[in-house]
């Protein structure tokens, strides 16, 4: 191990010769790129192969915990990550196969970003912060690039990608295609061909938190117990991996496979035991299932429910919430992503909370949805079986089929499922299960904003017309006959549009609805009107006239007072919960009874009057 590394930290003496604008039009069409990273996103690896001649790329790790197991865990984070970069691309595949695209897992821990490039008969090296990212090379985020074009330093850096290389394990390209089984790792299987000598060093990234390691590191725990120290390094002997082949085949045949797993590389879903295929919009069972769908949702505007605004806005929240439904089983994927790539992880909710009237549909609906993914009957979990621990045991079930806990009592979701929500989006992870909430509230319920951030929320509050039972009787008997012809081909359908539109857009929900309604219109004719394509950028505007509104109600009632520059607001006893509903860009702090507010919020809402001692009247 004898090399730059090492023998301590080195510091490259470079001079300033110039600055020029760099584009990633540097690296296409190059004969041969090596690349050393940290991580890689964006999809560059999935545009850059196929243009250059041949291309490698050893991906870093983050240092664990100064355990083997964790440092196992980590990389198959890693490869989890690089998995998301090359799949349901056609030529990136050609690429792997052909030999010119080849990805390592470094054994060492590696933060390097270095670039090395052969084009044109010209040899250049380009080292700094940047990853192996659009955003990072293109100037998306502040980098650091130094470009080294003599001979000397070209082959200095050289040097130091060989040493990383020369410790790093190829992947496969079929491991790449699917989920790779734990003992798929690289480095297990160079290690079940002879022993491997690997160092574990022991500091931790603070973006890989150490319980989310300590749970997938579990898995590994049979390698770790077969292991020996060595000088240098722990050895990994070949019946490690035995062992652990022989107690994870034990684990499968007691946990089963997932319920639901979407698999982009072999073109469908993995439910109940079996792969099922994705689908045409031109199969008749798609389109079948796409017309009873449309038909629960219309029912909304036959005139048979009470208040026909409250009614059309129903149908187009309950069109919100199935995008989300659609798009949950990626959401733990979105949003690993958006940690690598420096995203808000609240864009990407994980939980969905159905609220409002009893009698509004929300029990039924949600059993359509559940349907619509596997084809067969799935039962909520009753209210009454929430807790913490069975809702941390179902994020870390393995399946992407969204959980519904239905009739589920409001102090109940403040108490178990609050602290749960607020920790699931520190740390990107593996699948995690996403739930869905459903409970009658009166119109006065307004979840706190900590859930608001976090979650996907759904107003429901159209009801039947119950004075005219016979109406009443044949609208539930006619969902009820609608719900047994949806058997999950619509969803097959729809999946292949959506990967494809997430691949370039970043929100998931203008991706989900577009792709939805496009369909819909399609095989209707036209889009209903509750299905429209909407942004995350709308449901904020939607937030900040919901928070005006609130805010010019309370300011009609309490005077706005103003002390040490502050603007006051006594409201009594309600002051905390208030304070607990509105964003943190308009509350200051909650002193007793007394709301403090941030005058730059109020200047948002367009309620910061000139004079401050000038109280809004309305």
């Amino acid at each position: 191990m004898e090399g730059l590394f090492p023998a301590g930290p080195k510091a490259l003496r470079v001079r300033f010769l110039a600055e020029e604008p760099f584009s990633l039009e540097a690296l296409e069409g190059a004969d041969r790129i090596l690349a050393l990273t940290y991580s890689a996103s964006e999809g560059l690896i999935r545009e850059l192969a196929p243009k250059v001649g041949e291309m490698e790329v050893v991906f870093g790790h983050p240092t664990p915990v100064g355990k083997l197991d964790q440092l196992l865990a980590l990389q198959a984070l890693v490869l989890e990550e690089i998995q998301g970069e090359v799949k349901g691309s056609e030529a990136v595949l050609e690429v792997l196969r052909s030999g010119r695209l080849r990805l390592l897992l470094s054994r060492r821990a590696s933060h390097a970003k270095l670039y090395l490039v052969e084009k044109g008969g010209r040899r250049f090296a380009l080292a700094g912060s940047a990853n192996l990212s659009r955003r990072a090379l293109e100037g998306g985020q502040a980098e650091v690039l130094f470009l080294v074009e003599d001979e000397e330093g070209v082959e200095r850096l050289l040097a130091l990608y060989r040493e990383v290389r020369g410790e790093a394990d190829p992947l496969r390209p079929e491991v790449l295609l699917r989920q790779a089984a734990p003992e798929e790792l690289p480095l297990l299987q160079a290690a079940e061909k002879r022993p491997v000598v690997v160092q574990v060093p022991k500091e931790v990234p603070v973006v890989y938190r150490a319980e989310v390691v300590l749970r997938r590191a579990k898995v590994y725990e049979p390698v770790a117990k077969e292991a020996k120290p060595r000088p240098g390094g722990v050895e990994i002997p070949p019946k490690a991996v035995k062992a652990l082949k022989l107690g994870r085949a034990r684990s499968e045949e007691e946990e089963g496979p997932p319920f639901l797993e979407v698999r982009e590389e072999e073109g469908g879903v993995f439910a109940l035991g079996e792969l099922r295929p994705f689908l045409s919009l031109e199969d008749p069972e798609v389109r079948e299932e796409a017309f009873a769908m449309a038909r629960f949702l219309n029912r909304y505007l036959s005139g048979h429910f009470l208040h026909e605004e409250e009614a059309r806005e129903q149908a187009e929240a309950y069109f919100r919430l199935w995008a989300w439904y659609w798009t949950a089983p990626l959401m733990s994927r979105l949003l690993r992503r958006a940690h690598l790539e420096g995203l808000s992880p609240h864009h990407y909710p994980l939980y969905a909370l159905v609220f409002g009237k009893s009698g509004a549909g929300k029990t039924t609906f949600l059993r359509l949805l559940s349907r619509s993914l596997v084809g067969v009957p799935v039962d909520p979990i009753p209210g009454t079986e929430l807790g913490k621990r069975a809702l941390l045991a179902l994020h870390e079930s393995g399946s992407e089929f969204p959980v519904v806990f239905d009739d589920v009592a409001p102090r109940d979701f403040s108490e178990k499922v609050e602290p749960v929500v607020k920790s699931l989006y520190e740390t990107p992870r593996g699948t995690l299960t996403p739930v869905a909430f459903s409970f009658n509230a009166s119109q006065a319920y307004a979840p706190p904003e900590e859930v608001r951030r976090r979650a996907f929320l759904v107003h429901a509050q159209a009801v039947l017309d119950e004075t005219r039972p016979e109406v009443a009787g044949r609208v539930r008997a006619e969902a009820e006959r609608d719900l047994l012809l949806v058997r999950g081909a619509f969803f097959r359908a729809f999946l292949p549009g959506l990967l494809e539109a997430l691949r370039e857009e970043e929100d998931w929900f203008l991706a989900s609805t577009r792709v939805l309604a496009a369909l819909l219109g399609e095989v209707l004719g036209a889009p209903p009107p509750w299905a429209r394509p909407q942004s995350l950028a709308d449901l904020s505007q939607s937030r900040l006239a919901e928070v005006k509104e609130k805010m010019r109600a309370l300011l009609k009632v309490h005077r706005l007072e103003w002390k040490a520059g502050k603007p006051h607001l006594r409201l009594g006893p309600d002051a905390r919960r208030i304070g607990r509903e509105l964003p943190g860009w308009l509350v200051e702090e909650v002193q007793g009874e007394v709301l403090i507010l941030k005058e730059k919020g109020l200047e948002k809402l367009g309620l910061r009057k000139r004079a401050p001692w000038w109280p809004f009247r309305g």
